[in-house]
């Protein structure tokens, strides 16, 4: 594991959940069992990935088989976000040149990860905003997975570049499957999303995007019109230079995130072909109904 790209303090987050080391590597192994017995799962995650799904699973075992399950299932009930969008391909160049989308190498001060994305200045309309997806969703989170242990996530969206003609593309079949992925998939603890510069032409998308969260969820969305307002919530300190803070630009970040792709790039080469044998589940999968989530979509549920 490489530690110098995302800093955490595995001993806090541990002490925090008032988790001993002896007691996560008892559920780790509880965990690692279990997936053992199941035969239609391709591998076995590695101690970081299962310790990572039970801190966002708040430690619950069953919650945390569910979503080990759903990691590589979703692969093909999700295709549009995990299939053939390699991020070390030639198809996933055009998004980096068109939006930035970067973690903060720094954790809060109560070790939450901030996650910051924006589209660049300039002509966009290129851009392909499901492979910008995929990127946010798909391969940050497999860094993340290996590397990451934190308490929740600090969501920042900037859409002060976004265009009439970019914002056609976000659909509501995007949306919902975006907040699947988050719920089903990734259980990420959500402390806080800022929106900022929200055009008026999404308000429309926006109201369909909080109808698919828990109330306890909207309450934690924020809006802003200026950096000032967003830093009320978060500290200049932790926020990349282009807005005038601490951290380093958008564009270095950007670099960095993409050397730790190339980083991992046999990881992702292997997930290209990674695929569930259903014909070996003994079990019904409890969420396998995706095919007809969109009218049957349960709301997001965060802590």
């Amino acid at each position: 594991m490489d530690t110098d790209f995302l800093k955490t303090n595995r001993d806090q987050v541990r002490k925090l959940w008032g988790k001993s080391k002896e007691e996560v590597y008892k559920d780790i192994k509880i965990v690692r069992e279990w997936v053992e017995t199941q035969k239609h799962l391709p591998e076995i995650p590695n101690d970081y990935m299962i310790e990572f799904i039970l801190v966002n699973c708040k430690f619950s075992i069953e919650k945390t088989k569910q979503h080990i399950d759903m990691y590589y299932t979703s692969r093909d009930l999700v295709p549009e976000v995990y299939r053939n969008l390699h991020p070390c391909s030639d198809k996933m160049i055009l998004v980096d040149n068109t939006a930035f989308i970067v973690l903060i190498p720094e954790l809060t001060p109560t070790f939450f990860r901030i996650f910051v994305t924006k589209t660049k200045d300039g002509d966009v309309n290129e851009m392909d905003v499901v492979k910008a997806f995929a990127s946010g969703l798909n391969h940050i989170q497999e860094i993340r997975l290996h590397e990451d242990l934190v308490m929740g996530d600090v969501y920042i969206f900037d859409y002060s570049n976004v265009k009439l003609s970019l914002s056609r593309q976000i659909t509501p079949t995007l949306l919902k499957k975006w907040t699947f992925v988050v719920q089903q998939v990734q259980s990420n603890r959500i402390k806080q999303a800022h929106f900022l510069k929200l055009p008026s032409y999404l308000e429309g998308l926006m109201t369909i995007f909080k109808s698919l969260l828990s109330k306890k969820l909207r309450d934690r969305i924020y809006h802003h019109q200026n950096i000032e307002s967003l830093t009320k919530y978060v500290s200049l300190d932790l926020l990349p230079s282009d807005y005038g803070g601490k951290q380093k630009s958008f564009e270095e970040l950007t670099e960095m995130m993409k050397a730790k792709y190339f980083q991992y790039k046999d990881r992702f080469d292997k997930l290209e072909t990674m695929k569930v044998n259903e014909a070996l589940r003994t079990e019904k999968l409890d969420n396998d109904e995706l095919l007809g989530y969109y009218g049957n979509f349960k709301q997001l549920e965060t802590d």
